[in-house]
């Protein structure tokens, strides 16, 4: 982190690590933002501290933010960073008036989450074929993420000590720390068999983790990356679809919309995609009124 970062800012991103228990990967993109925004204040005006500017300030940052090319969900992104700043800044009453109360954030249009249909999803767990460990490991990777519904990020933190395979169910350490409870089917707990089968050669320092690093890791962490999971999942998804925006991600949202289309409860799929609000997976009502409205405009007379 820069060295010149704001006492203030610090202290705020102390505070998102140490109480609100933020991920590494959220710290760094506030850190980012916040840095951006402190010194783009530096300039606009070199006598007064940030917390001292108004209003205008973020406004004049926004814009020339939007000069530069940036869109509009990089723009909110930033705004809201900003935002969480200034809050946090009035409840340690080291500023009197939340100005960015008074900044609006840019108008997103949300893209519907890609997803895989119910043959693409079948097709994609019959990809990884023999029984060596490498294809067992991508064939347990592909299945819990379609029978989970967990974030890559979950995936690789998974030790061996949060599976309760009796019971067929794994224990997730989610975003800010909230743990909750996933379901394996038959398909992920006969994967996970096999692969901790043939993984107990393993060296004892590894085996906390389900997944461990391939190799040596500069950080010193102990688990597989997210870059190896992505390329592995991304090669297989190559094969069974042309869409090139499916990811790792997109098995979440297959996970979601396929729990919807067989008659899951809303608030059931809230629990276990571990969203915080319901209003994070009703985008998952609107893929399914999508594809009536798709069905309709192909099947109904006066549809065309």
């Amino acid at each position: 982190m820069n060295n010149s970062i704001h006492p203030v800012i610090s202290k705020f991103l102390d505070h998102i690590k140490i109480v609100r228990r933020y991920s590494v990967h959220t710290i760094r993109s506030y850190a980012y933002d916040l840095e951006e925004y402190h010194m783009f204040c530096k300039d606009f005006d070199p006598e007064k501290d940030f917390i001292k500017l108004d209003h205008l300030a973020i406004q004049s940052y926004m814009q020339f933010l939007s000069r530069k090319g940036l869109n509009a969900k990089t723009l909110a992104r930033r705004l809201a960073s900003i935002k969480s700043l200034y809050k946090y800044m009035l409840l340690n009453e080291i500023v009197k008036v939340n100005t960015a109360k008074l900044v609006r954030a840019p108008k997103i249009n949300h893209e519907l989450p890609h997803y895989l249909t119910l043959k693409e999803a079948k097709d994609l767990l019959q990809l990884p074929v023999g029984d060596d460990e490498k294809n067992i490991r991508d064939r347990l990777i592909l299945e819990l993420f379609y029978a989970t519904g967990i974030r890559i990020s979950e995936l690789i933190n998974i030790k061996i000590d949060d599976i309760r395979l009796d019971e067929g169910v794994i224990k997730i350490l989610g975003k800010g720390s909230k743990e909750r409870i996933v379901m394996l089917g038959k398909g992920a707990t006969h994967s996970l068999r096999n692969f901790l089968m043939i993984s107990k050669h393993r060296d004892s320092k590894d085996a906390n983790y389900l997944f461990p690093a391939l190799r040596k890791s500069k950080s010193g962490k102990k688990h597989i990356s997210e870059r190896t999971v992505f390329n592995i999942v991304k090669k297989y998804l190559k094969v069974i679809s042309n869409d090139e925006k499916l990811s790792p991600h997109s098995l979440r949202h297959t996970f979601a919309t396929h729990m919807l289309d067989n008659g899951a409860d809303l608030m059931a799929i809230k629990d276990l995609l571990g969203h915080n609000s319901l209003s994070s997976t009703q985008i998952y009502t609107h893929l399914k009124t999508e594809k009536l409205k798709k069905t309709y405009n192909q099947s109904h007379p006066h549809a065309k």
